[in-house]
């Protein structure tokens, strides 16, 4: 399994990073992407990259991470993505976020476009956070002239949104989220997802699936969301499998 969206360097792992790492390896978790909101925390995806064999990192500028600077912050993202190919698979998480009220939205958009604008540069797919702006960043990206591949990660749509993504060519990924009992909506957005547009994520900490609700996520837990999408699919657990880590290799270049 690939694990394409998580944050290790959170100090919620400090005391056990290296047992959660092997509890993802048990699981049969084999790739891990760690996703930068900001110059540090990419620095730090970079580094867990560089230390564990099938890690890769993306460097990004989150829509609501508070910096001093952010055009030269953007500058050192893309200077660290070019520094370390191989390393830096995706310009990432990269979006919109009007639950936040920090950073305010023309500046949001701003960083999206120059991040979009470096993606295309450097030949890197992009990854999509977005929450509470859906409407307002598929608008955006419809009136963009070309577009890099991605994918929408922590996907938080209906059906509807599902489509509008799919159809501007990109991936859709579920985090823990998607096995709520009560997340109709976004089982709706799954089922129309096809395999072979799909992508397995925990965004841990975060969204740990309904099996350990309550607890800190960790990219073990990506079977549970994965057997939940098997059974939502009328699939078994190794097509998911097969199917999302194919997608993954080919989005990411991974091979």
């Amino acid at each position: 399994m690939i694990d394409s969206h998580a944050h290790l360097y959170f100090d919620r792992f400090d005391e056990d990073r290296d047992a959660v790492i092997a509890r993802a390896r048990e699981a049969g978790v084999s790739r891990i992407i760690n996703i930068g909101i900001d110059v540090r925390t990419t620095e730090q995806s970079i580094d867990l990259a560089r230390r564990h064999p099938g890690f890769h990192a993306a460097a990004g500028l989150h829509p609501a991470s508070e910096v001093a600077d952010p055009d030269g912050e953007l500058v050192r993202l893309e200077e660290l993505a070019r520094a370390n190919p191989g390393h830096v698979v995706a310009i990432g998480e990269i979006g919109l976020d009007y639950y936040w009220k920090d950073v305010p939205p023309a500046e949001q958009r701003t960083r999206l476009e120059k991040q979009l604008d470096f993606a295309r540069r450097l030949g890197l797919p992009v990854i999509f956070h977005c929450r509470d702006a859906l409407e307002d960043l598929l608008a955006l990206l419809q009136a963009e002239r070309t577009l890099p591949p991605g994918v929408f990660h922590c996907f938080s749509g209906g059906p509807a949104e599902a489509e509008r993504a799919l159809a501007l060519g990109f991936h859709v990924s579920f985090a823990g989220n998607v096995t709520y009992p009560k997340a109709k909506d976004l089982q709706a957005a799954l089922a129309v997802v096809p395999p072979d547009r799909l992508l397995l994520e925990t965004d841990c900490p975060f969204l740990a699936p309904q099996p350990c609700r309550g607890k800190r996520n960790e990219p073990a837990f990506v079977r549970h969301t994965r057997d939940f999408i098997a059974q939502a699919k009328g699939l078994t657990p190794e097509d998911v499998e097969r199917a999302t880590d194919q997608t993954a290799v080919k989005l990411f270049r991974l091979e």
